[in-house]
């Protein structure tokens, strides 16, 4: 048997990918962002299914309110919890709540939180002029709390951070840029609670006042306050936002605006029906300086 005289050389394309290691990386990097994509989804809509069904009393108590109110700021207090209990009086099953004047914050803000509590910032009440204007706020925080969406979004938290510990994806730029991928779709389970919050809110104020008139108020005054130059850039922004945008929850509002006046006119051919201005000693009361 003869051997040869020295090894023989190995072809190039044995064990030698064509792929560049580059496009491997993308190729790997893209199948775990589309399974990162989906298992957010499969969370959120898991969260969805099971957020409702937990009782309402196992909810954790979560709320920031201030038990050192001074007279006038209970009284307030207490003008938003009948506010409240008025709107959510037309609901086939009530949930019981607790409405929070946070007098101290100027930020522009409403938010319910578990174990139904609704806060109200100074912001807030000074940026609606009308009662209709501040029953839609209070009806959209309640909605969150009877649609059950303080027990969902604990569970999608609770689901994503399981996800990111399992990954062992931490601070690294590939965890960073997972972490974005599945807010994205957080962010879109977030924005279709808030609209269902608004259709609960407009069901609720055409019950109490048989009208929409006045509820976009609030959004009307945001919209001003927007950037007229970031309009293009609205719907990018719109992706990494937990809220849908001023302009698009102001269009929804004002259609059914439009179809209760179509059938006001196909009855009587009136329609008159004004917001109500809010209590001149609420006015008062927001007017006066804190001490």
């Amino acid at each position: 048997m003869s051997f040869p005289d020295e090894n023989p050389r190995v072809p190039d394309h044995i064990n030698n990918s064509h792929e560049s290691p580059v496009v491997d990386f993308l190729l790997m990097a893209a199948g775990l962002l589309a399974f990162i994509v989906f298992i957010s989804f499969a969370i959120g809509w898991s969260a969805s299914w099971l957020g409702p069904k937990i009782p309402y009393a196992w909810e954790p108590n979560i709320s920031l309110g201030q038990d050192d109110l001074s007279e006038d700021d209970r009284e307030i207090q207490a003008y938003l919890t009948k506010l409240t209990e008025r709107l959510a009086s037309h609901s086939e099953h009530v949930f019981p709540v607790t409405v929070h004047w946070l007098p101290d914050m100027e930020v522009t803000n409403a938010f319910a939180t578990s174990g139904g509590h609704i806060h109200v910032t100074r912001g807030l009440l000074n940026a609606v002029s009308s009662e209709n204007g501040l029953a839609m706020v209070l009806a959209h925080e309640y909605a969150h709390i009877e649609l059950r969406h303080p027990a969902v979004l604990m569970l999608e938290q609770i689901g994503h951070t399981i996800l990111y510990l399992a990954l062992g994806l931490g601070d690294s730029g590939a965890g960073s840029l997972a972490q974005n991928t599945g807010t994205l779709s957080f962010m879109s389970f977030s924005r279709d609670m808030e609209r269902a919050a608004d259709e609960r809110a407009i069901a609720l104020l055409k019950n109490e006042y048989g009208h929409t008139e006045g509820a976009s108020e609030l959004f009307q005054g945001l919209l001003k306050k927007e950037d007229a130059d970031a309009l293009p850039l609205q719907t990018i922004q719109s992706w990494w936002q937990s809220h849908p945008a001023t302009l698009e929850r102001i269009k929804a509002i004002e259609a059914h605006n439009t179809e209760l006046k179509s059938e006001a006119q196909k009855k009587d051919g009136r329609f008159n029906q004004e917001p109500r201005p809010l209590p001149a000693w609420l006015l008062d009361a927001l007017s006066t300086p804190k001490s």
